[in-house]
């Protein structure tokens, strides 16, 4: 059982100052899932109309109706925080378009008499840092949504940048541009561990994990990419790959969380940034 499994929407939330206004415009700039770091920060929408409520600190969003139940939840920080700014605003920039949809699918069900029993929808988001080392930071995202069907889905994104807010792509912190075949091979026989455990098989879809050449299919592009923790203090202790469900198995097989040691590659890494890892990096922490 995941972390969303247990943080149902009919749980009463904590009581929690709040922000009103009203919805006179949807902003459909939601970053949440494409990790993209050249995107703007996101401008902060209205305020939903049933009135979303942000905690005295920032950290938590909530907005209930009929037809969708939303909740985001971030660390907590100083308030001026750029990379804490930036995730609050993609936050409320996702409830606005999450609340549009929901309301636009429910009004046209409810129109033709056939509101489902499945309602309201569910979108629930949680940020948490995976490490901190010199001037950067790496947080992970999930986010569980259910919008009618057999099941929801979980959704994975990554934050990696400087404390001044500037945005940092993992791939960029290497020489090459990319991760080197040494990491790619390393995430692979990763990969083959993990679904030993849990398929006794080492297959995506059905066929062998190929893990370079032509034929390799451990799609890296598909990947989500943070920063790992060190058991030396202020390192990075190498990186850390989510694979969302469907990405490289079956949803039955769920999400794949991954770690790549530092020694692997440490040797590749810009020199701006080689200094900031070091030691072994733990097993991600199991998201239940």
């Amino acid at each position: 059982m995941r972390w969303w499994d247990s943080c149902r929407p009919d749980t009463p939330a904590p009581a929690v100052a709040i922000e009103t206004t009203t919805d006179d415009a949807i902003v459909q700039t939601a970053q949440f899932g494409q990790s993209d770091p050249n995107a703007p920060a996101p401008p902060v929408p209205p305020s939903a109309d049933g009135a979303s409520v942000v905690s005295a600190d920032g950290a938590a969003i909530s907005f209930a109706d009929e037809s969708i139940s939303y909740s985001a939840a971030l660390p907590s920080g100083p308030a001026g925080d750029p990379n804490l700014a930036y995730l609050r605003k993609d936050a409320l920039s996702y409830l606005a378009n999450k609340k549009a949809q929901a309301r636009a699918t429910y009004d046209e069900f409810k129109k033709e008499g056939d509101v489902p029993p499945t309602y309201p929808w569910e979108v629930m988001i949680q940020w948490e840092y995976t490490a901190k080392a010199g001037d950067i930071v790496s947080l992970f995202g999930s986010a569980y949504e259910y919008t009618g069907g057999a099941h929801g889905m979980a959704y994975f994104d990554t934050h990696v940048a400087r404390t001044n807010g500037q945005q940092i792509k993992v791939a960029d912190m290497f020489q090459s541009g990319g991760l080197t075949p040494a990491a790619i091979i390393a995430l692979c026989e990763a990969l083959k561990v993990e679904k030993k455990k849990r398929t006794d098989s080492e297959t995506i879809y059905d066929e062998p994990i190929v893990c370079a050449g032509p034929n390799g299919n451990v799609k890296v592009e598909k990947a989500k990419l943070a920063l790992a923790p060190s058991n030396q203090p202020n390192k990075f202790g190498g990186i850390q790959v989510y694979y969302e469900a469907y990405e490289v198995g079956s949803y039955a097989e769920g999400s794949y969380e991954l770690v790549i040691q530092q020694d692997v590659f440490a040797e590749d890494l810009k020199s701006e940034f080689k200094l900031l890892f070091g030691g072994t990096a733990p097993p991600i922490r199991d998201p239940t």
